[in-house]
């Protein structure tokens, strides 16, 4: 079942990451920024990347939100990295056009050819995608698959949707309720 996306404001006058950087605190170690992946990133895919999705990546590092939401990005700027992470380059015209809901019935090949992004994983076996249609990247929207073939769509930015998810607003009912806890902080990988 897909849930219909909705806009949300940015409260306070703060940016998102602002926002994410109150609640999570400090990164644990700092110096996590890698222009060079993402600049091979973005070559294998053949378009840009979010921009807060990067620059949270740079601020944390990959690992996850309170041992619950892993994200991750390549390690390394190899082509083998780079295929193991982002799968295949694909095929331009699957990105650009208009999407049919037949999609939704989504297995790996869809998300090989382009339709969604996968950027990150739950500990309860949910996938996170970004459903990468429009030209700008801070206009694709999030899109969740729970390990029983459910499915949500949201609109806003990678940290927008992070920012409700610490609000519990905006975000899927098989979400675990309790995440995220009080006081979650971000354990990254090392």
């Amino acid at each position: 079942m897909l849930t219909p996306a909705t806009s949300h404001p940015r409260p306070e006058g703060r940016t998102a990451l602002e926002q994410l950087r109150a609640m999570l605190g400090e990164p644990s170690c700092w110096g996590r920024a890698r222009p060079a992946i993402w600049d091979a990133s973005e070559r294998h895919l053949g378009f840009r990347l979010p921009a807060d999705f990067k620059a949270f990546l740079d601020l944390y590092g990959p690992g996850s939100v309170d041992g619950y939401l892993t994200i991750d990005r390549p390690m390394d700027t190899t082509p083998a990295e780079l295929e193991r992470h982002w799968g295949p380059p694909p095929e331009r015209p699957a990105w650009y056009g208009e999407i049919d809901e037949d999609c939704w019935e989504v297995d790996e090949s869809d998300v090989q050819s382009g339709i969604l992004l996968l950027w990150g994983s739950d500990e309860h076996g949910s996938r996170y995608f970004f459903r990468a249609v429009e030209d700008e990247p801070a206009e694709w929207r999030i899109i969740i698959s729970s390990d029983e073939v459910e499915w949500f769509e949201t609109a806003g930015t990678f940290t927008e949707f992070l920012v409700r998810c610490f609000h519990r607003i905006d975000r899927p009912d098989f979400m675990d309720s309790s995440w995220p806890r009080p006081g979650a902080r971000y354990e990254a990988r090392e």
